[in-house]
């Protein structure tokens, strides 16, 4: 067995735990990000909600192109998946970023856990949209 099939068999296309490894690379970006941009900002909550909006928006259209690559597959084109992943990202971007403002209030590194929280409860809305809408993701049957 090739490690390229063991690592499939292991991390099937699609999976949650395939999703994590990317989701996980997304991630860190986006935190990095968002960190930068509140380096600038005013730690109030508007400027707290607007860093996190921005941040999110930047990687989300990264993010598509490295779960089309690596999570997922490219059977759907790539006109439907950007389109239809715009919405998804939008949902999620408004609602993610609803929440961070409900934390706001809270000191530093409180923030930054319930930050990560935020993204770990959003990453899997987004895994499940994007596997069932944008993608359309199915498994092959062997």
């Amino acid at each position: 067995m090739t490690e390229s099939s063991q690592f499939n068999r292991l991390v099937p296309r699609g999976s949650l735990q395939r999703f994590t490894l990317a989701g996980g690379f997304n991630s860190a970006v986006f935190f990095v990000l968002w960190e930068c941009i509140r380096f600038f900002l005013d730690d109030d909550k508007t400027s707290i909600r607007l860093a996190w909006a921005v941040a999110w928006g930047a990687t989300a259209f990264m993010a598509h192109f490295i779960h089309r690559w690596f999570t997922f597959d490219n059977r759907k084109s790539m006109q439907w998946t950007i389109g239809s992943s715009f919405g998804a990202y939008a949902f999620s971007l408004t609602g993610s970023t609803y929440t961070i403002g409900l934390f706001a209030g809270e000191p530093g590194e409180t923030l930054r856990l319930l930050g990560l929280a935020n993204m770990l409860v959003w990453g899997l809305i987004i895994w499940a949209i994007m596997r069932l809408f944008v993608f359309q993701f199915k498994v092959e049957q062997s």
